[in-house]
């Protein structure tokens, strides 16, 4: 295993750990728009991907026919530190609007409990309005990341170092 292979697990890691993200999108009329979002990760042996469960007819939905290229941040909070900024992965990703019935999207939120309870709650929005669909949202190249891995100390000591970008490896 390369260090650029064990950097992209460590962070892998950090995204599949986690389930809150902040998707920003591009209105129509060219406007960011950021929205905070729960989001599912393929399975390991997949390509990674991000799925969020959503309605047709929202705004983030609406965004993505128009305009795919989005950028999404995962913050990862110090539970023994509250008050210091948290670490966070962030990155470019293109997103795509995939149907309610779609396998890998499906088999994500069907992985944890938390995930499942997620899809019900949608399932159970949608009943009353709009129809459902996934987001899938695909990592480029590479990701960005603040603070993954090192103490508050250390980002205060070495603040540049805690600024990286990893590559995701070409199987992935």
């Amino acid at each position: 295993m390369t260090r650029q292979d064990s950097a992209f697990g460590k962070v892998e890691h950090v995204i599949r750990s986690h389930t809150f993200g902040t998707l920003s999108t591009l209105s129509l009329a060219g406007l960011p728009n950021a929205t905070a979002v729960v989001y599912a990760v393929s399975a390991p042996s997949q390509p990674l991907m991000l799925y969020v469960t959503t309605r047709t007819t929202t705004a983030k939905t609406t965004n993505i026919r128009s305009h795919p290229e989005v950028a999404f941040v995962i913050p990862v909070p110090r539970r023994t530190i509250p008050l210091f900024p948290p670490a966070a992965v962030q990155f470019q990703a293109t997103a795509t609007i995939v149907g309610s019935h779609d396998t890998a999207a499906l088999a994500a939120f069907q992985s944890t409990w938390f995930h499942r309870r997620i899809l019900h709650a949608e399932q159970r929005i949608v009943s009353q309005t709009g129809e459902m669909c996934f987001l899938a949202i695909r990592p480029h190249r590479a990701l960005s990341t603040y603070g993954i891995g090192m103490s508050a100390l250390s980002i205060l000591r070495r603040p540049r170092q805690a600024i990286s970008r990893v590559h995701i490896p070409p199987n992935r």
